[in-house]
């Protein structure tokens, strides 16, 4: 499967928006946003190289003309984002160029040489041929690929930006050479692990990339549940993207290949239980309720049997995360009471790892904003950083919520606001 090839020949682009215009699109409005462009002020860029009123567009969208400027204004945050993805389709955009993204620093911030971080990592993605160096012994690299993944796990992304581009050339070199299964089964966590840092920080072209080249490799390594791991990684990209058709279709293609029955392996109820939470997000943002309510159903039934606690393949998959989960659906549906009721009733100490522990806070601390509860928003941010404060660093999501709670700010409600500001570098 290849990023302009997936099976069911989709384009990539939503209907009605050629590509060849998304791409000028994209570079004409490179120049006017960086990291500090809000979704809000990204929103009303494009709205007025369409020609558009808040009342037109806002109607197209079925929302009113006040909700549109509250959320320019950045006095509230997008409820869901598959409102998100409808304004994205009536502006003839990507999803990304609305959610915007935080840009890794080079090197992790650190002066080292030689360079590291994304261009490092590009070099190392796009390279022809593999790096002429000497391979790795199996045991050394599949440390370094477990080391990798346990920084990414717990958030971590500027160390991560560092040693993933040596990792990649190194497990390049290595498959390159032994042509085994073991090397390719190491080439294929380190794709899969640049691929989670790269769609982390907004370049979801590269994150596309390396996801794709890791179903391949973990084919070739002959580890079924290394491809449905890879399956997944590709599946978020594709919906970080906003490609919901095809993010949904490489979940089902995935978890029916798995199928797992009573006798199968915990790896297989894992993997097949990750591939149905995430395609039931897909389901979710294109209103496919019912179809939501079967994926949660059996997604419930397979964390019941495998239950809480590690996982192999690194997997997140348990009854805390189908939780974790099923906040992100109820916002979804527009059900913010139930999303918080879920939210009360998860400890989220339960949850994987602290990028998961954290990435959950700040999802309840969106249910929280939209009920202009700002005081429990900044708690569940504070919350969020406590567990990674890198993945608060990172979020676009985080960002906006920061941004809104300042936009509304009563010190004496949110006294910890200004400085958690500062930390993220969110300035009002």
């Amino acid at each position: 499967m290849t990023p302009g090839n997936l099976d069911s020949k989709r384009e990539w682009s939503r209907e009605g928006c050629d590509l060849r215009d998304q791409a000028r699109n994209a570079v004409e409005g490179a120049a006017d946003m960086d990291e500090n462009t809000t979704v809000g002020d990204r929103i009303r860029y494009w709205r007025k190289r369409r020609k558009l009123s808040q009342q037109v567009l806002a109607g197209l969208v079925g929302r009113s003309a006040v909700w549109l400027s509250q959320i320019e204004r950045g006095v509230r945050p997008i409820d869901k984002l598959s409102i998100l993805q409808m304004l994205a389709n009536v502006l003839k955009v990507e999803l990304g160029d609305l959610i915007g993204a935080i840009k890794l620093p080079v090197n992790g911030g650190a002066a080292l040489d030689p360079p590291a971080g994304i261009p490092a990592i590009r070099r190392a993605l796009l390279a022809v041929d593999p790096p002429d160096r000497e391979p790795l012994a199996h045991d050394r690299l599949r440390e370094r690929v477990e080391q990798a993944k346990k920084l990414r796990h717990a958030g971590r992304y500027e160390p991560v930006g560092v040693v993933v581009p040596e990792l990649l050339m190194d497990a390049r070199a290595t498959a390159a050479a032994a042509d085994a299964s073991h090397a390719w089964w190491c080439l294929a966590g380190a794709y899969q692990v640049t691929s989670a840092l790269l769609r982390t920080v907004g370049e979801v072209e590269l994150a596309w990339i390396a996801a794709d080249r890791g179903i391949a490799t973990a084919q070739r390594s002959g580890d079924p549940f290394m491809v449905s791991v890879s399956e997944c990684v590709l599946a978020l990209v594709l919906l970080r993207a906003g490609l919901l058709d095809d993010a949904g279709a490489v979940c089902s293609d995935g978890a029916d290949r798995l199928a797992p029955v009573a006798g199968s392996p915990l790896a297989a109820w894992t993997m097949w239980g990750a591939l149905q939470l995430t395609e039931a997000v897909a389901a979710a943002r294109r209103q496919e309720l019912p179809h939501v309510a079967r994926l949660l159903r059996d997604a419930r039934a397979g964390a019941k049997r495998v239950g809480p606690g590690p996982k192999p393949y690194w997997a997140a998959f348990g009854p805390a995360n189908v939780e974790a989960y099923e906040i992100t659906i109820a916002l979804e549906a527009g059900d913010v009471s139930e999303a918080l009721r879920i939210a009360d009733r998860l400890d989220v100490e339960e949850l994987s790892s602290p990028e998961r522990r954290a990435e959950t806070c700040v999802t309840v601390a969106h249910a929280h904003s939209l009920r202009n509860d700002d005081p429990a928003a900044v708690s569940m941010l504070l919350e969020a950083e406590r567990h990674a404060a890198q993945e608060v660093r990172y979020s676009v999501l985080a960002h906006t919520l920061v941004r809104v709670c300042l936009s509304r700010e009563r010190k004496s409600r949110t006294p910890a606001l200004r400085a958690l500001a500062e930390r993220i570098h969110v300035t009002d």
